[in-house]
């Protein structure tokens, strides 16, 4: 039997929404599946085999270039954090986390500052904290100021949103993507329109965008753990390329004498809020080296 390659938009139920021509074809998965030791996920390549109404079944997943556990979505091109400067209150120790974790899984990062309608000084500043770090975009979901350029940025890229709850990760998500999904049966009780809101707590769905990508509609990053060495920390860390000057190699930019990291954080060529998460955030690992043994 010949199989068609799609891609799974959506997991719910056990049931599997793996898109192709244009069409969303309901699939359950051929025995257990797994890929990685884990189960089909939104993001996932497949071959499937097309039945009647719609409906199919998943035969194979194809190996995934990347993937995230939670949210469970594969494939991934960037992770995009979202911040506001007020509405929450920024968590930029979360925020420096985030950043360490995505960089460390060779995934590409932009900051988006939403709620910019709320204090646009303050989203300044904060993209002023992050210029040497990753890339930045200044917008408002609510007053549609920046969308475009959040959509420029994206591209054909299939992107997460992370980030702290009440930052409008979901608001961007609706304001950006095409449409809602539409499935194309009921599964019991289950609407076959994929509704925002209702679902997105217990699943990732990923929803089409106009320049051809597409965006992860997720729980998003609510909990996660930073696991890597304490040492490899400065690598994820764009600004301190300074670090080959330091009098000490290697140097962990804490304790030395001479540190080239620590002489810009005083000339303020380093963001010192950066600097005293980076601080923050190696204690932590170190702490949790040291409780393994």
């Amino acid at each position: 039997m010949e199989f068609a390659q799609g891609i799974i938009i959506s997991v719910i139920a056990g049931f599997y929404y793996v898109e192709h021509a244009d069409k969303a074809y309901m699939c359950r998965a051929r025995g257990k599946l797994r890929l990685d030791d884990l189960p089909p996920m939104a993001g996932d390549k497949v071959l499937f085999s097309p039945g009647p109404d719609d409906t199919g079944t998943v035969e194979s997943v194809l190996p995934r270039r990347n993937f995230l556990l939670r949210p469970a979505v594969a494939n991934i091109d960037a992770v995009i954090i979202v911040l506001a400067p007020e509405k929450p209150t920024p968590n930029l120790l979360m925020a420096d986390k985030l950043l360490a974790l995505i960089r460390s899984l060779g995934l590409s990062t932009l900051l988006c500052i939403n709620k910019a309608d709320l204090d646009i000084q303050g989203a300044q500043g904060l993209a002023e904290i992050y210029k040497d770090s990753t890339s930045s975009i200044i917008c408002s979901a609510l007053t549609g100021n920046g969308m475009e350029d959040l959509l420029d940025a994206i591209g054909g890229q299939t992107v997460v949103l992370a980030g702290q709850s009440g930052v409008g990760k979901s608001h961007i998500s609706s304001q950006i993507a095409l449409e809602q999904l539409e499935l194309p049966v009921q599964v019991g009780t289950l609407s076959a329109k994929l509704s925002r809101g209702k679902h997105t707590t217990r699943q990732v769905s990923l929803l089409p965008l106009p320049g051809g990508g597409k965006v992860a509609d997720t729980p998003g990053f609510s909990v996660f753990e930073l696991e890597m060495d304490s040492r490899e920390l400065q690598l994820y860390y764009p600004e301190f390329t300074k670090s080959a000057f330091c009098k000490f190699s290697p140097c962990t930019h804490i304790h030395e004498p001479e540190c080239a990291i620590k002489i810009s954080v005083e000339q303020g060529e380093i963001s010192k809020t950066r600097y005293e998460n980076y601080v923050k955030i190696y204690h932590e690992l170190v702490e949790k080296e040291a409780n393994r043994y």
